[in-house]
């Protein structure tokens, strides 16, 4: 048998093997320049003042790689579910949907070719042209567009259908971000301008059928950035401007440090579950509590909160831990294997409010945003804020989970102290790792995007000292983290275009008078936004509920006297409970994939684990303390 790779034959394969080794030679570059960056400085004394910028504008490159990557794979967050098959009358609507989509990426690759020739003159980072990199975003949306035709099980003729139609119905809208390229270009013809009026008024007469054409694309399965980029766009367009606005805020914002350090701490993660970290840490912890009742329940959780805390997701843990976990359970403590899958279903989100928790960044740009530049927030007060929860709700789901194990009066097996000092040797890496994190974060030694450059290198580093990497292992782990990464990175991306013009246009303003008019109390007021964050996290991912709603009830919340880091714990906590509420709960839906059981018998099993973690979300809430202990 022949070892060589074999290219991928079909398009949308072919594209996504472009993206990601765009994505490889990226993510290489912008992890390598801060950590010799960081050493340089430890070692000399002095390094290279620019490396920390140049690998940020490296990570819109991943971004949009990512991005092409996410849309070659149709795994793009939605609300609704895409078949891979086209059966009876779904046809149509996967039409709508691929139409629908081209016609918005349509729309943004013009803008960002606009902003990418007219937006930067001169600038430099490093030894590139800042212009010259900006030509990821058009090349990226274009390469959207043609992986989702790629990717369509549609027929041909239903793909160049839905093509003509994307493309036509895009350039409809795109027409001043047309006129600047040509301008960009020196041309001026007059029915260029005519072009861009005509796109001002269709937008103007049309502006609210295109939204709710773009709601139902986004209930039938197309992308979420698809819809918020969508509604930014026809937004602007109707109120006389260019969508390259929208696109200059997407860009400042994805090459921030906060934002940056998303994908450098989410491949932190995959690279560790492609190791067996996970196995590592079970059997440490297993080992460390052999004396007691349950030593396997803390260990499956402390290991759910470590996965979900550096991939910034609760998919990873359940999906690719959680039958490993349940049966450790169940074989080391006799728990019912029923009982084992809900705990490890009720842990795959405890970890998102410890540091580097990319929902805590996320909420963190967010607010920053809204807030403005006159009120200045330090990133590691939300870290800060989100300790003690955090701990709450990992030891109130341990206690959980142990209760039904006391008093049973089985005696635990005994092990040598060898095993454990093995154990706890093997895992050193693991150990160490969040507690270096942990000491250049609150020490100020690194910089947010250089400590999560520094958790990919020391991450990499074992995992080729224990020989656990292969070239295909690593590939493999490519393939799994750049969607995740531009799926993210892109709908963060249409999610500050879109709020960019909420936040101009007032909209915050009139949604703070209506829930003061209506809610008078704080307690009211705090009540209402955890039934509101709980049903958001049971129909949304943390992302998405947080570009979403954050910019709507920051400014109440600010009325009402709530601190901003208080309201970053009463955020991200109901969330994650929200990720357990059913009847869509996403924890439910992955516990349901992992275990093969209906979902309704996964949430009998983690129902408890549910009261529970919602008891602490409350805590939270009307508890300031709680998160305000470590904040200055």
């Amino acid at each position: 048998m022949s070892d060589h790779i074999a290219l991928p034959q079909d398009p949308a394969s072919r594209a996504s093997a472009i993206a990601a080794g765009a994505a490889w030679i990226a993510a290489i570059l912008m992890v390598g320049a801060p950590v010799l960056n960081f050493f340089a400085v430890l070692l000399f004394g002095r390094g290279f003042a620019e490396a920390s910028m140049f690998s940020q504008h490296l990570g819109v490159v991943l971004a949009f790689s990512g991005a092409v990557m996410a849309s070659a794979t149709r795994s793009h967050l939605a609300l609704g579910a895409r078949s891979r098959e086209i059966k009876g009358g779904h046809g149509l609507r996967e039409g709508f949907v691929l139409s629908t989509s081209v016609a918005v990426e349509t729309v943004w690759a013009i803008s960002g070719l606009s902003l990418a020739l007219l937006g930067f003159g001169d600038e430099k980072v490093g030894f590139l042209r800042v212009s010259h990199l900006a030509w990821a975003f058009p090349i990226g949306f274009l390469g959207m567009a043609v992986a989702d035709l790629a990717a369509s099980p549609l027929p041909f003729l239903g793909r160049l259908l839905s093509a003509i139609a994307g493309i036509g119905s895009g350039l409809l809208l795109a027409g001043g971000s047309a006129a600047n390229v040509a301008y960009a270009f020196g041309s001026s013809a007059a029915f260029l301008e005519g072009w861009a009026a005509l796109s001002s008024v269709v937008a103007t007469w049309a502006a609210w059928p295109l939204a709710v054409l773009l709601v139902a694309a986004g209930l039938m399965g197309a992308p979420l950035f698809v819809v918020m980029a969508g509604l930014a766009a026809a937004l602007f367009v109707k109120d006389g401007m260019v969508v390259e606005l929208a696109a200059s805020e997407s860009w400042s914002m994805l090459r921030s440090a906060n934002v940056a350090a998303i994908p450098v701490f989410t491949l932190t993660g995959f690279l560790l579950a492609a190791s067996r970290s996970g196995d590592r840490l079970v059997t440490l912890f297993r080992s460390a509590f052999h004396r007691m009742p349950g030593g396997s329940v803390v260990a499956a959780v402390v290991v759910c909160a470590f996965f979900s805390t550096f991939t910034g997701s609760n998919g990873v843990a359940i999906l690719a831990l959680g039958p490993v976990l349940a049966f450790a359970i169940s074989k080391g403590e006799g728990m019912a294997e029923d009982k084992a899958q809900g705990l490890v279903t009720a842990s795959g989100s405890i970890g998102l409010l410890f540091p580097p928790s990319l929902a805590v960044i996320v909420y963190g740009v967010t607010a920053q945003f809204v807030y403005g530049p006159g009120r200045s927030i330090d990133l590691m007060d939300f870290f800060r804020g989100g300790l003690i929860p955090g701990l709450l709700f990992v030891l109130a789901t341990i206690a959980t989970g142990l209760v039904p194990l006391w008093g049973r009066g089985k005696r635990p097996r005994e092990e040598p102290a060898t095993k454990t000092g093995r154990a706890m040797l093997d895992a050193i890496p693991e150990l160490a790792l969040p507690l270096l994190i942990a000491l250049l974060f609150f020490t100020g030694s690194a910089g947010v995007f250089e400590i999560g450059a520094l958790s990919v290198t020391w991450v990499l580093a074992w995992g080729f000292i224990r020989k656990e990497y292969s070239l295909a292992g690593l590939l493999a782990a490519g393939r799994r983290a750049f969607p995740v990464i531009g799926g993210t990175l892109v709908l963060l991306a249409a999610a500050r275009g879109l709020s960019y013009f909420i936040i101009d246009a007032g909209i915050p303003s009139l949604v703070t008078g209506f829930v003061t008019t209506w809610i008078t109390s704080r307690h009211l007021f705090i009540l209402a936004l955890t039934l509101v964050l709980l049903a958001a996290g049971c129909v949304m991912d943390v992302f998405s509920a947080v570009l979403v709603l954050a910019p709507l009830v920051i400014p109440a919340a600010d009325l009402y006297g709530i601190h901003p880091v208080h309201l970053s714990a009463i955020f991200i906590s109901n969330l994650a409970v929200g990720f357990l509420t059913p009847p869509v709960g996403m924890n439910l839906f992955l516990g349901s994939y992992a275990f093969g059981r209906p979902l309704w018998s996964v949430w009998r099993s983690a129902r408890r684990f549910f009261l529970v973690q919602l008891a602490i979300a409350l805590a939270v809430a009307y508890l300031p303390f709680l998160s305000l202990s470590f904040v200055k």
